[in-house]
């Protein structure tokens, strides 16, 4: 079941009329219910796959805490931690280890018959096994007190506004919402309905509508005869996966604030960023933020020295990019990520020097610079983007003709084609929209603190743009697959 489908609309309509008016507990078992039905349909076979990460993990968390012996809780640790991974890494690199292996093994001169066993990648498995695997962390670490009611862990694990793309919720922050009773006040409310408005215009208007643009430049058929073209593209799908993605997430962090509750940021203007650093306390906050504190932290840092800090980071962003699809092409742009972090990190003195003697902070040169360098970082971005679309490695003849055209005309001077002419329009209202909603981000999230008639005059062009311009199509969300 996915948020912009007709189906959901009937969903949250029956759950709603019936949650505001039960106690607690009930409120809890009608959470999982309607997020076993929200998950299940999709395919009802895997759930009891979340099932069983959600009874290992309890289990694992109340032996952790209660044991007085060292030894059976670390047993407890790694048996959470081994069946989450575990789980991962079957469904969804098990055929990505197969099909690498038979190819290098081919290209070392050997003969390899190993079958690819088509396995069906669960939806959402990525962020759930994610915030499990931190629930038993913290808990091992004495960070978060292990959960006593299997109900209301249940329900933290499978609660539907976030269990298929998130944000990744941390269990010291969340699970306490589901143990004591939910007040519905009047601020969170509206500002719950404003971001549940403003996550559909992403999706329908921005992300959806660029969608069909970004199909057809990436499939090679219509490529440009210019390079601004061919940059028109990346731009394209560069505005497409922040509407996707962080519509995803407006429309979960609103849906959970109606019923009371709170999810954490996700998301905080990334195409506004000047850096690699910028970028990432910008985008898909709970990820990054979950890789620093389990294993960019663990690994060492940056205690360790600058070449000691250079591979964490490496490290870091390389599985981070696996993280999102078993596919070379994601480790490629985890690799260029962290490329990214590591120059910008060994720069940044050089760059701070230059900085403060060629435009002093407060000056007009200093703005100058700031806007220069959000353009340069945006086009760096974008690049990565390009990697990222691909999601494999090309091994056709089409598919390497549209990546060299691509990189080989990305700088090429000369006029507009007429083809990059016709994308131009609907280019620049989505991304210029786009850019707005960043612009003004925390002007936004406070919703709740602007006078009626502004609030009156959003929502009512929020809604219409959406009804007027937005795609109903019910197409899934790009995150859907990680």
């Amino acid at each position: 079941m996915i948020f912009n489908s007709g189906v959901f609309a009937v969903f949250i309509t029956i759950f709603l009329s019936l949650y505001y008016f039960l106690s607690r507990f009930w409120q809890n078992v009608l959470l999982l219910i309607a997020s076993y039905v929200f998950y299940g349909w999709w395919d009802w076979r895997f759930l009891w796959l979340l099932w069983a990460s959600t009874i290992i993990d309890y289990a694992a968390g109340l032996i952790i805490e209660k044991s007085p012996s060292v030894l059976n809780r670390r047993i407890a640790l790694f048996t959470s931690l081994g069946a989450n991974l575990g789980a991962l890494c079957y469904f969804k690199y098990f055929d990505f280890f197969i099909t690498s292996t038979v190819a290098a093994l081919q290209t070392l001169g050997f003969e390899a018959h190993m079958e690819v066993l088509n396995i069906l990648l669960p939806v959402g498995i990525s962020f759930y096994a994610f915030q499990t695997m931190s629930y038993t962390i913290d808990v091992y670490r004495g960070e978060c007190p292990a959960s006593k009611s299997l109900l209301d862990f249940a329900v933290f694990v499978s609660f539907f506004p976030h269990l298929v793309a998130g944000p990744i919720q941390r269990a010291v922050h969340l699970l306490p919402q589901f143990e004591k009773n939910r007040v519905i006040r009047a601020e969170p409310f509206v500002d719950g309905i404003w971001l549940i408005v403003v996550g559909y215009l992403k999706k329908t208007v921005i992300a959806d509508r660029l969608a069909e643009l970004v199909d057809l430049g990436f499939s090679g058929t219509t490529l440009p005869e210019d390079g601004v073209g061919n940059w028109l593209y990346l731009y394209a799908f560069a505005f497409q996966v922040y509407g996707d993605f962080a519509g995803y997430t407006d429309i979960a962090r609103g849906l959970a604030q109606i019923m009371g509750f709170n999810l954490t940021l996700n998301f905080r203007a990334p195409y506004l960023a000047r850096n690699p650093p910028e970028f990432w306390a910008g985008w898909h906050i709970c990820l990054s933020t979950w890789l620093r504190d389990y294993l960019y932290i663990p690994l060492g840092g940056n205690r360790g020295g600058p070449w000691t800090t250079y591979r964490n980071l490496m490290v870091t962003m390389l599985l981070g990019g696996l993280w999102h699809g078993a596919g070379w092409a994601y480790f490629f742009w985890g690799l260029y990520q962290g490329l990214l972090l590591v120059v910008h990190r060994a720069a940044s003195p050089t760059l701070k020097r230059i900085s403060a003697g060629v435009a002093p902070a407060g000056t007009w040169r200093a703005s100058l610079a700031n806007f220069f360098t959000v353009v340069v970082f945006f086009h760096l971005t974008s690049i990565g983007w390009l990697i990222f679309r691909v999601g494999s490695v090309p091994r056709d003849i089409d598919q390497l003709h549209f990546l060299s055209s691509t990189f080989a005309t990305l700088f090429t001077p000369g006029g507009l084609s007429p083809l990059a002419i016709s994308l131009l329009r609907p280019l620049a209202f989505c991304g210029g929209l786009c850019l707005l909603l960043q612009w003004k981000d925390d002007d936004i999230i406070r919703f709740s603190t602007w006078r009626p008639w502004p609030q009156a005059v959003a929502v009512a062009l929020g809604i219409l743009l959406i009804l007027t311009l937005g795609v109903f199509d019910g197409t899934q969300f790009i995150y859907f697959q990680f």
